[in-house]
């Protein structure tokens, strides 16, 4: 489960197609932004192609629009992460700096 995942230090996820990497780093990033309350400058990805980042770019921001959307309907967040006061501020703030967030290839 996400919500399992500390938010100390670094995170590895490394595992083969399919398995769910995208899914799991894009929670991880709403993780830092809603329980540590870090903002988009705070927070690097980094993969290993230039498709890989452009679609963690597209996850990403998509789940921060539809996460604002279900906190300012009043409806919790998915996989049970926390919704803090201050989530539908925290998430606009997010969406509007997104084109400065540090998500970046390797190759």
């Amino acid at each position: 489960m996400i919500t399992r995942y500390e938010l100390q230090g670094l995170n590895l996820i490394e595992a083969a197609a399919g398995t769910g990497k995208t899914y799991t780093i894009s929670r991880l990033y709403l993780r830092l932004l809603l329980e540590k309350g870090l903002g988009v400058k705070e927070i690097l990805v980094v993969t290993f192609t230039v498709a890989a980042t452009l679609e963690l770019r597209e996850r990403i921001r998509a789940l921060l629009a539809e996460c604002r959307a279900l906190a300012a309907d009043g409806n919790p967040l998915p996989d049970r992460l926390p919704t803090p006061d201050g989530a539908v501020q925290t998430l606009t703030r997010a969406i509007n700096e997104f084109d400065e967030a540090a998500i970046f290839t390797i190759h």
